[in-house]
C-alpha cells in the first residue's frame, strides 16, 4: 500500500508498507493513502491530490539554480569546521580553495544545467 506524507497540504514524502507498522498515532493524520502516481510536491486539499503546476522555462531555470545553490550551501556547511579558530593553518589553507570553488559555482558558464563540482581535498 502507498502512503503520502502530508505537511501543510503538500506531499513531502512517499511511504510503502503496512499502515500498522508505519503509523505513529500522533502523526497518523499526516499519512494519507495515495495513488501510485502521487509524488513529492503534489498538493492535498483534504479530499483530492493535485499535481504541482507546470513551470515555465524561466521558472525551471530559477528552480534548478536554487537547488544547485542549496546543494552548494550544504557542501560549504560540511566544511565550516575547517575554518574554525582552533584548526591548524595548514588545514585551513588546504580547504580554502575548495570552499572558494564552491562559492564560485554559480559563476560557471554552464550553471545551473552543467556544473563542474570541485573535488574535496584529500
Amino acid at each position: 500500500m502507498a502512503w503520502a506524507v502530508i505537511e501543510n497540504g503538500v506531499v513531502v514524502d512517499r511511504v510503502r508498507g503496512d499502515p500498522k507498522i508505519i503509523f505513529v498515532p500522533e502523526y497518523a493524520e499526516r499519512f494519507i493513502s495515495a495513488p501510485d502516481d502521487v509524488n513529492h510536491g503534489w498538493t492535498f486539499d483534504g479530499t483530492n491530490f493535485a499535481p504541482p503546476p507546470q513551470l515555465s522555462p524561466e521558472e525551471q531555470l530559477a528552480k534548478a539554480a536554487a537547488d544547485a545553490r542549496g546543494f552548494r550551501d550544504q557542501l560549504l556547511a560540511q566544511t565550516d569546521w575547517t575554518q574554525a579558530a582552533d584548526v591548524p593553518q595548514a588545514t585551513k589553507d588546504k580547504w580554502a580553495s575548495y570552499r572558494q570553488a564552491l562559492r564560485d559555482v554559480p559563476q560557471q558558464p554552464g550553471f545551473p544545467d552543467n556544473i563542474q563540482w570541485p573535488a574535496k581535498p584529500e
